[in-house]
């Protein structure tokens, strides 16, 4: 039971991030029933199709400013009071939904839940993986895509018997619980050391872990690491604000230069991209559109969403377990595979539908229904893959302003997935939406295959010398004139 005690305070910590992710997976759900609902004859509001299109894809739009202003904070003010400011827009959008008497206000409360969903975007990842032991980290952070497929099936289900005012209301809560674990959650032992703050780093570093030789020769590489950064920077002189601006225009054009930086944003540039035209985000917006093209409008479409949500549910939570077997490479590789197939089967079964030539064998709906079960438990693999890297890969200089940067492409692509569906699909069809959009995923996949490295079961800093191009006997040659360094100015009485 050794494992238990340490085990405990991960979850709790988790619980706070998770529970707010939740919450978004209801923010992106919801217009699976909120469009239909704005379509019926007694709705209060009228909308066109580009209203639709602009009230479910404003989210990609927030979702950039809420990334650069998280970027600037993440940093500055710590990981734990970021993580509190995300939950304030995300309730007041939920209250102006519940209030709003036209698509401008819809579309307001939707960009702030998305500015809310975008400054959680490479927050959630850090946090989970600074406080999460290696061998444990995949599985923690693999909680991050079962969040959202959890808080998408309560949305949906909830939608099913509420109107969507009052779904509103009733989602609200799920942020107010959020934000109740959040305020009794220890700040991040890597932020705390990267501010000097070492004695209460090391105090929540072994309340998180446990303290075992392994822990301890952990904490002294991190401690260790960020000891040598900070001695070859200058500090505490004053200088005006101009040179300020030059000096960082510089550190960014350099910051750009390093492999340990540009490598990781263009690999998640690359993992959003695909994990976006993936389609995920787009069948929860338009889910009943798409279930009554492909199926059937016969379908009971309702209730095949509730089970493409329970089906998603279940496998996020065979990848939790998955994690901690698989290596990374094999999970997405694998699962991006299949997606890919049924993109392309999923199009050729509506363009043989609409052109009389589907096969006898397949008519009727068992087929559509199978291949798009298919569809919905392997892009589960496309799901957990871009949040697990993410926590992985950045080094603790540059964590908030990568994450930041690379999560740009995220709420890009959630843009010109979701605004660009419903128009693709009334001008060139179904099935040449799905293959154009099968095509950019299989791009992404073959560029990632020669890209990415493998991260499962390494530390974070062995992650970030894989990218500076250290081996661990560079790591050691580094630290030993640094520690001798420290034990000469200690044996000679200088307080350091």
């Amino acid at each position: 039971m050794r494992w238990f005690i340490p085990f405990c305070p991960i979850c709790f910590v988790t619980a706070g991030v998770c529970l707010n992710i939740i919450g978004h997976g209801a923010i992106v759900g919801f217009t699976a029933f909120l469009i239909p609902g704005l379509r019926r004859p007694e709705s209060h509001i009228k909308t066109t199709v580009a209203d639709e299109s602009s009230i479910a894809s404003i989210v990609g739009i927030a979702l950039i400013v809420g990334n650069l202003t998280m970027t600037a904070l993440m940093s500055t003010i710590g990981r734990k009071k970021s993580h509190i400011l995300t939950i304030f827009p995300v309730l007041v959008g939920w209250f102006l939904i519940f209030l709003a008497n036209s698509v401008r206000t819809l579309v307001i409360a939707r960009f702030l839940q998305g500015l809310s969903m975008g400054m959680h975007g490479p927050l959630g990842s850090v946090i989970v993986a600074e406080m999460t032991h290696p061998a444990n980290r995949g599985a923690f952070l693999s909680c991050i895509s079962l969040s959202l497929a959890i808080g998408t099936f309560v949305c949906h289900t909830i939608g099913a018997y509420l109107t969507w005012q009052m779904s509103a209301l009733a989602l609200s809560l799920i942020p107010t619980g959020s934000l109740i674990l959040i305020l009794f959650a220890p700040e991040s032992p890597p932020w705390l050391i990267s501010q000097g703050r070492y004695d209460e780093a090391t105090k929540v570093f072994y309340w998180l872990r446990g303290r075992t030789e392994e822990e301890v020769a952990e904490l002294e590489r991190l401690i260790t690491a960020q000891t040598m950064l900070k001695s070859s920077t200058v500090t505490g002189l004053k200088v005006s604000f101009c040179t300020r601006i030059r000096r960082a225009f510089r550190y960014l054009v350099e910051t750009f230069k390093k492999p340990e930086f540009y490598k990781p944003v263009s690999i998640m540039f690359l993992m959003y991209s695909s994990f976006q035209f993936s389609g995920n985000n787009v069948l929860n917006a338009y889910a009943l559109d798409i279930i009554r093209q492909v199926v059937g409008p016969e379908a009971n479409a309702k209730m095949l969403l509730v089970a493409m949500d329970v089906d998603r549910i279940i496998f996020n939570i065979i990848a939790v377990f998955l994690m901690r077997k698989l290596k990374r490479r094999t999970v997405l590789f694998g699962s991006g595979l299949i997606v890919v197939s049924c993109y392309f089967t999923k199009g050729a079964f509506v363009y043989a539908k609409n052109a009389g030539m589907l096969p006898s064998a397949m008519q009727g709906q068992w087929f559509p229904i199978m291949v798009m079960g298919i569809y919905v438990s392997m892009s589960v693999g496309l799901s957990v893959m871009p949040f697990t890297i993410s926590g992985e890969i950045f080094p603790l200089e540059y964590r908030g302003l990568a994450g930041g940067i690379s999560a740009l492409p995220l709420a890009v692509n959630f843009f010109l997935a979701v605004k660009c569906f419903p128009i693709l699909n009334v001008n060139i069809g179904l099935p040449l939406t799905y293959l154009l959009y099968g095509s950019v995923v299989s791009c992404g996949l073959v560029l990632l295959f020669f890209t990415l490295p493998e991260t499962k079961d390494k530390t974070l800093q062995e992650i970030e010398d894989k990218f500076r191009g250290l081996t661990a006997e560079d790591r050691k040659a580094a630290e030993l004139p640094e520690k001798e360094e420290m034990l000469r100015k200690n044996s000679s009485g200088i307080d350091v």
